[in-house]
């Protein structure tokens, strides 16, 4: 976290919540740790990183129509994941089975928790953002310049591993609390700081 003037108690308990993360990746069935990256698919470790992510953002109440309502993760666009979110079935967020849906257009869907927008949605995002944001989602892409676009999450690649930068205007928006816990493990933060 260099430019951050992290002190060295900071740095600590960062990369103590890194350990933590790893750990939760290599625990779940079928994801690797951070370590091993270079011998699993992008968007698996990719897929887990959505994963991960229910566990450090906050929703609001009126982002679930009811208590029984299923957390829904979304790839809108040409999915880039194949079958790397299947393991995702059986699985829980925020006390709620998720539900993964693939869709070509936000008008498939009356609600959406994690929106993960394709590169080939690129030249769309001015009207996709927006369109989230009113569903309260969180919305993650992995194109160049998404997180400087509106994006929240921009998952980039760093040689052999995966990332993440984060965009707090975009997900104060959209009423998301991100966990200062995650904004410590990000590449980069914009907008602020996360509470």
């Amino acid at each position: 976290m260099k430019g951050y003037g992290m002190s060295a108690s900071r740095g600590s308990r960062a990369r103590a919540l890194l350990l933590g993360l790893v750990l939760v990746l290599a625990a779940a069935p079928g994801l690797p740790a951070l370590a091993e990256q270079q011998s699993v698919g992008e968007y698996k470790v990719k897929a887990a990183f959505l994963y991960n992510f229910t566990k450090f953002v906050e929703w609001p109440d009126q982002a679930f129509p009811d208590a029984a309502a299923p957390f829904v993760i979304a790839v809108l666009g040409d999915d880039p994941f194949g079958d790397a979110l299947d393991i995702l079935k059986g699985k829980t967020a925020q006390g709620r089975p998720i539900v993964v849906r693939r869709i070509a257009s936000l008008a498939e869907v009356t609600r959406v928790n994690i929106l993960f927008v394709a590169s080939s949605e690129k030249s769309r995002l001015g009207s996709v953002l927006p369109a989230a944001e009113a569903m309260h989602a969180l919305t993650v892409g992995d194109a160049q310049g998404f997180r400087s676009q509106g994006g929240m999450i921009q998952l980039v690649r760093d040689g052999d591993k995966v990332g993440f930068e984060v965009n707090l205007d975009a997900s104060r928006r959209a009423e998301l609390k991100i966990s200062s816990k995650l904004l410590t493990l990000a590449k980069a933060v914009s907008g602020g700081t996360g509470k």
